[in-house]
């Protein structure tokens, strides 16, 4: 199995405390440039921490740099950051699941034939392997949303509801 990562997952998780997420998940992780450029370079120049936490994943293989040639279809849809193009890309080309959060990056995904999912989800994953408990799932997303993970009142109540809570 593989996995590509849009600049949410990275910056949220990181900023969470739980980037050992993506040492977790089976299979090989993926990000494209445009997303390394967007959370490690530009992130370093902020001294963001979220962005040094990204780099050590890479500098420890956990996660891998890729670069992502985005065909036609893509390149038209203006709707969608130049990061989430490229996500849907590699996701193409590798026959990896995406993790976007963007609405409309994860309908023009779909609509391409990518798998795709969001961050929410990563969680779960780790709720349902036993590594999160459900109580630590709901303080992870409400850290996230406390350093300005965007998340409507309607799908946060379904996370709680799926998680039992």
């Amino acid at each position: 199995m593989r996995w590509v990562f849009n600049s949410t997952p990275l910056i949220y998780l990181s900023k969470a405390g739980v980037s050992w997420i993506f040492e977790e998940l089976e299979g090989e992780k993926l990000i494209p440039e445009a997303v390394y450029r967007e959370v490690v370079v530009k992130g370093r120049e902020r001294g963001d921490v979220d962005a040094f936490i990204v780099s050590s994943l890479i500098e420890n293989n956990v996660i891998r740099v890729v670069k992502a040639d985005v065909r036609e279809a893509l390149r038209g849809v203006r709707e969608i950051q130049d990061g989430e193009k490229e996500v849907i890309e590699v996701a193409l080309r590798y026959n990896a699941i995406a993790i976007l959060d963007d609405s409309i990056a994860r309908q023009v995904g779909e609509a391409l034939g990518a798998r795709v999912h969001g961050t929410l989800y990563l969680i779960f994953l780790m709720v349902k392997s036993g590594k999160l408990g459900r109580k630590d799932a709901r303080v992870v997303v409400e850290r996230m949303m406390a350093q300005g993970f965007r998340l409507s009142s309607e799908v946060y109540s379904e996370f709680l509801r799926l998680l039992g809570l």
